[in-house]
This record gives structure tokens, C-alpha cells and sequence, in this order.
């Protein structure tokens, strides 16, 4: 049997090919696929290059299948379903589904579903399952409540430098970090974000999140205090969990996303303290597009074995 997992996300898509035993047959990155920022043809047209050279690279054929779950970025609503429906009935998969990207997510971070995955990448999305229900929690903008996310939290290091070098904030080792990396003063990379260059935007946020780790490590006030800031919106994310859903601790918090997965272990330990011992902290090395495999092979009526997954995820460094 070969299970595909498919998640699509606005700057890439990742592909995964396994068999029923978890062995990686092919896993694959491509560009993004996400239709709200690119349309629907052009969409359509990266998902179906980068499955066929996944499957190109397996040697195997789209009917080979058994079954293929997608893990969708902007799959929110029923009308953006029904978009995200339409474009993979034209993929020629005789048995497949989706959902939105933060669901695979759980899968993967928590194998069973039962738990709470808080994502922080490019933006955030939370979904959390106690055996019986699942539930979503945010996932929008900032303008709709979100304070996750790589490029908010590299919006508050660059409002926090800008806002100490006019006298509005506190002071901040912050300021000059930046500026002598970057050579010039921030105000001058504004324009960017203006104009809208996201390719220049996201390295300014790479660095601007290294900054922020680097000057909390050296007791920086203002950098600590928009540490504790994440922190406190985990909380409260778990908190909102928590009353929507019955646990038996010890539960699992799978932290998810690249800033959690690039972040210096002194968030780690923040959140974890904050948290308590009921909670088991995870950071997963692999990727969440296990989380859909394992949904794939569940669409075709099979369970992967404990070995079977142990197997799959050794693959990227994770289990025994």
C-alpha cells in the first residue's frame, strides 16, 4: 500500500510518499500552492508538477495510490473549501480529502490527536482534540485576534526598536543589533514592507527574531518582555483549550511551526515552568506533513503500527 500526504502552504508545498510498513518512499518540497495568494490556475498548476515528480522520483503512478490526504493553509470556511474541493477533483486521485494545515499538524505532532498543537510559522494556528472532539482555535489575522506568528513577533522587535529610538519605549540593545547587521538605519527598510516585498520582508523577519533571542540571552529588557508576551498568548491559548475540552494530564503541547522549532530553548523553558508539570512539552523535528499521511492511510481503513510510525519518523531525526 502507498499512502501520499500533501501540505500546501502559500511559499511551499511538501509531498510524502510512504508505504504501509512507514518507510519514506520519496518526500519532496515544491513552490507554494496556496490559491488566496496566487490564484486558483496557478495553484493548481504547482500542485500537480510537484506531486508528479514526487511520484516521478517513487516510480510510482497516480493510480498506485491507496489513498492521499491534503493539509490545506487557508482551508477556513466552507466557501474556501469549496474552492479548495474543486481544485483537487481536477488532481485525478481516486481517494483522497483535506483539511486545513493545522489539523495535520495535530496528527503529526501528537500521533493519536489527542492534545493541543499550537503553530507558529509564517502566521499561527491552534487545534486541539481530547480523544472525543476536536477544536480549532484562531488561525486569521492579526486584525482578527492573532498574536502568533513569525511576522508578528518580528513586528513587535521591529516596533520595539523603532519606538526606542524615537523616546516612546523603553531602551534596547535591540536597536543597534539591528542596525549594524543591517547597515543603516531601520527606517530605511520600511519601504519594503510598504511596497510589499515579501521576499526581502521575510529575511528582515529571520533576522529580526535572531535579534530577539540573541539580546533576551544578554537580559535585554524590552527583548524578555515580548518573550514573556508569547508566552502569555500560549497560556491563553492552552487556557481556552482547556475549557472547551476535557484532558487527562500529562497532556501534550506540540509546539509547531518554524519559530518554535528555530527558537533557543530559554522560550522552551519559559513556557514549560509557566505551564507545569501537567503538561509534556513537544517540539517535533519532522515535518507536519506526516500528520496527513497517517490521515491518508486512515481513509483507506488502515492504522500504522507503533513500529510502523517509529520508523517513518526516525526518517528526520525524531523517536528512539
Amino acid at each position: 500500500m502507498y499512502f501520499l500526504g500533501v501540505d500546501v502552504g502559500g511559499t511551499k508545498t511538501h509531498v510524502l510518499i510512504v508505504d504501509e510498513s512507514g518507510n519514506v518512499i520519496v518526500f519532496h518540497e515544491g513552490p507554494g500552492a496556496n490559491y488566496q495568494g496566487m490564484g486558483v490556475e496557478k495553484a493548481i498548476q504547482n500542485l500537480r508538477q510537484t506531486i508528479a515528480e514526487a511520484l516521478e522520483k517513487a516510480s510510482l503512478t497516480v493510480e498506485e495510490l491507496d489513498a492521499s490526504f491534503f493539509g490545506v493553509a487557508g482551508a477556513d470556511f466552507e466557501y474556501e473549501n469549496r474552492i479548495v474541493r474543486s481544485m483537487l477533483e481536477r488532481l485525478g486521485l481516486k481517494n483522497y480529502a483535506f483539511d486545513n494545515d493545522g489539523r495535520i499538524a495535530l496528527r503529526s505532532g501528537t500521533f493519536n490527536d489527542v492534545g493541543i498543537m499550537i503553530s507558529c510559522g509564517t502566521g499561527g494556528i491552534n487545534y486541539a482534540c481530547d480523544g472525543k472532539k476536536i477544536e480549532r482555535i484562531g488561525g486569521f489575522s492579526t486584525f482578527f485576534g492573532e498574536r502568533l506568528g513569525s511576522y508578528i513577533v518580528a513586528g513587535k522587535v521591529a516596533s520595539a526598536i523603532v519606538r526606542a529610538k524615537d523616546g516612546r519605549s523603553e531602551n534596547t540593545i535591540m536597536v543597534e543589533m539591528f542596525e549594524s547587521q543591517v547597515q543603516t538605519n531601520i527606517e530605511d527598510i520600511m519601504h519594503f514592507e510598504y511596497e510589499g516585498d515579501y521576499e526581502k520582508m521575510r529575511e528582515y523577519v529571520v533576522l529580526l527574531i535572531k535579534i530577539l533571542f540573541s539580546a533576551a540571552r544578554k537580559h535585554d529588557f524590552v527583548a524578555l518582555k515580548i518573550l514573556s508576551e508569547i508566552v502569555e498568548e500560549v497560556l491563553s491559548i492552552v487556557r481556552a483549550f482547556r475549557s472547551k475540552l476535557s484532558f487527562t494530564p500529562p497532556i501534550k503541547l506540540v509546539l509547531e511551526g518554524s519559530f518554535f522549532k528555530n527558537a533557543d530553548p530559554m522560550l522552551l523553558e519559559m513556557i514549560q515552568t509557566a505551564l507545569g508539570r501537567d503538561y509534556q512539552l513537544i517540539v517535533p523535528k519532522h515535518p507536519p506533513v506526516i500528520g496527513a499521511v497517517l490521515l491518508a492511510a486512515e481513509l483507506a481503513g488502515y492504522r500504522f503500527s507503533e513500529e510502523s510510525i517509529e520508523r517513518l519518523i526516525c526518517h528526520w531525526g525524531d523517536g528512539a
